[in-house]
């Protein structure tokens, strides 16, 4: 045993020179950066199901030039301060210095992976530069959010604790070894000459290369499919990509006179044609809309047979509304209130409300119906100023914001995320009965989230529900039985047209149906109402971005409107819907769906034959260029029109 140890020593032996020190360190940091891409995997692994073998060796392969690039970046401090050409460097204290400085810099580059182990089942990305405009808004309950998901996910907090220990082990495993001083000119040239290869090297792997641009996103679109991208690069890459970065950029695809023919999003004639009978509505009615937590197609037995009994209010009522196919424009809370009160959808890095564009001049619902005399309020139980719905509400033209403060009885609430669904949807209807008629409301549930807190009396009413998410479900589904039972009781009701819709997915929402795509963004859209003679089920593409158009059209409200979403009552307007992730576009036409990098269509899937996204359409040269142009203009309408502050009409 001695003579095998005393052998691993003659290659590897503890004492080495500065040079080699600094590159052993470094090495470890990225054996420790593809042990978490692997974690990564195997955690989320049937999020990439579809790969095999080759394929996966490819990506992990791949992805060792997206980690050199944040270890260059990380490590800067590092490798200056342990190859800079003087002779102090040698002493103790500086070396263990650089020990801790090497444990420290590394150590945040591999919190973020390990976040996003578990993260991803929630967003399906990589976390962005807005994780931290999230943790430094006071309106947040981090603390309490924080030691919540430390409790459920504890495991992490061990993995990274043995990974910060490595780290540490090598760190004071191999030393440094302090030559005799040579103070001659011939040391200084040699050890001058280290210094500036090490800041050589650290540059282009910085860079990723010898390219003539820095690698982005966009370069790790074009390496892989889009749904492979998170696994392709790291966290912390991702956060630096979307750091201090404009959010978008003008784009010039088409001449104004081109543009206009592909896509325009100014609506000047909205009125209802179709699925209603126009007769039927009264001239102003009351719009109620209800945006529930995380509540994906997947879980509603209307849309999803396997899951009945799940959401049994929700079924029934669907029965006698007009439902869509929808599909949420985002994955996030925050970018579901743009899409959904102003028909702007999240097609940039960060939401709109965290960008200089919510500076920009909109057309909200609010600001339109007050123009009829609409009095205009939101609600929603959390605290006020969490995620900026308060801010972004009253842009868009809802005067009265009505929060956990106002609610003011904090016996109701949950303790992580604000009030319970059931107390303060009751709070809701009560507040709509002091209301003067025509009235426009938006309420944002928020108990179906984790950690999928339920009333204490609640804990163990939901038998069908497999799971606590589930529970919370079927928990939000009674709170709005009970909800409608309460409001059907109040002349107001029967003029009121009730929007019901989610503001995204759930976590593991990948995992879902057959489906990659409806599973990742399929959240429904109900328009009910006792003025509407009977329920219809309309198979056709929705999105969140279409409601603001489609109430606009069923009110007094005729103005020439920008929406970039359509009017679901008008049988000549086009079906689609757009999303962005990671840096990459989606857009659903004609049951096609086309993937898009900024520059050129990578990916091209026909749902109807190839709901698995199996045979890419792209790679055959199949793709339509209408699809392609109808996409293009969309970003250009939405890039340069959010830059040059042009959303009104």
């Amino acid at each position: 045993m001695r003579l095998k140890i005393s052998k691993l020593f003659m290659v590897f032996p503890r004492r080495q020179s500065q040079s080699a020190l600094l590159i052993i360190r470094l090495t470890a940091v990225l054996l420790l950066f593809g042990f978490t891409r692997w974690l990564f995997y195997f955690v989320n692994i049937r999020s990439f199901s579809h790969l095999n073998l080759i394929e996966l060796s490819h990506l992990m392969w791949g992805g060792i030039r997206y980690d050199l690039v944040v270890i260059a970046i990380l490590n800067l401090p590092l490798i200056l301060l342990a190859t800079i050409p003087f002779h102090f460097r040698y002493h103790d204290s500086y070396q263990k210095m650089l020990r801790v400085l090497f444990v420290m810099l590394n150590s945040f580059g591999l919190l973020f992976n390990l976040i996003d182990v578990i993260f991803f089942r929630y967003i399906a990305k990589r976390t962005t530069s807005e994780v931290f405009a999230f943790f430094g808004n006071p309106a947040e309950n981090t603390s309490s959010l924080l030691l919540t998901f430390l409790y459920d996910f504890w495991y992490m907090l061990l993995v990274y604790a043995i990974l910060i220990w490595m780290m540490y082990r090598v760190s004071v495993w191999f030393t440094g070894h302090s030559p005799t001083p040579v103070r001659k000119f011939r040391w200084y040239l040699t050890h001058s000459i280290i210094f500036l290869v090490f800041c050589a090297f650290t540059l282009i792997f910085a860079r990723g290369g010898l390219q003539l641009k820095p690698i982005s996103l966009i370069n790790a679109a074009n390496y892989t499919e889009s749904r492979n991208v998170p696994l392709l690069i790291n966290s912390p890459f991702s956060i630096m990509q979307t750091m201090g970065k404009q959010s978008i950029s003008q784009k010039n695809y088409f001449s104004e006179d081109e543009l206009a023919r592909y896509f325009s999003p100014i609506h000047t004639h909205l009125d209802v044609n179709q699925h209603i009978d126009k007769s039927s509505l009264v001239a102003k009615p009351n719009i109620v809309i209800l945006i529930i937590e995380s509540l994906g197609r997947d879980y509603i037995g209307y849309y999803n047979p396997a899951k009945a009994g799940l959401t049994p209010f929700l079924d029934s009522l669907f029965q006698h509304s007009i439902t869509f196919n929808a599909y949420a424009n985002g994955k996030r809370s925050n970018e579901a209130l743009p899409s959904i009160l102003a028909s702007i959808p999240s097609l940039m890095d960060k939401e709109f409300q965290a960008t200089p564009f919510i500076a920009n001049q909109i057309n909200g619902l609010g600001t339109i119906l007050k123009k009829q005399g609409y009095q205009t309020a939101f609600f929603h139980g959390g605290n006020n100023g969490t995620m900026r719905f308060d801010d972004f509400s009253h842009i868009a033209g809802f005067d009265t914001y009505y929060g956990r403060n106002e609610y003011a009885n904090d016996a109701d609430f949950d303790g992580k995320w604000g009030i319970f669904d059931e107390p303060y949807l009751q709070y809701f209807a009560a507040k709509l009965n002091t209301f003067s008629e025509p009235f426009a409301t938006a309420l944002f549930t928020l108990s179906s989230h984790h950690p999928y807190q339920l009333p204490e009396k609640y804990k163990d009413a939901f038998p069908q529900a497999s799971g606590n998410m589930e529970a919370t479900f079927s928990y939000t589904d009674q709170a709005l039985r009970k909800f409608f039972s309460k409001a059907a009781q109040n002349e107001w009701f029967n003029n009121t047209i009730f929007v019901i819709t989610a503001d995204h997915t759930p976590e593991k929402s990948q995992y879902g149906s057959y489906q990659p795509y409806w599973s990742l963004y399929g959240v429904p859209l109900a328009f009910y109402s006792p003025l509407f003679d009977k329920g219809k089920r309309i198979e056709t593409i929705a999105q969140q971005a279409d409601i603001l158009p489609s109430l606009v059209a069923l009110t007094p409200a005729k103005d020439t409107l920008l929406a970039f979403g359509r009017n679901l009552f008008d049988s000549t307007s086009q079906a689609y819907a757009v999303n962005y992730l990671s840096g990459i576009y989606q857009m659903l036409l004609n049951d096609t769906l086309t993937v898009f990098n900024g520059q050129y269509v990578t990916e091209t899937y026909d749902l109807l034959t190839d709901p698995q996204l199996k045979q890419n359409l792209a790679a055959k040269e199949l793709t339509s260029k209408n699809q392609e142009n109808t996409l293009k203009a969309i970003i250009q309408q939405y890039n340069n029109r959010l830059i040059f502050n042009n959303l009104k009409p």
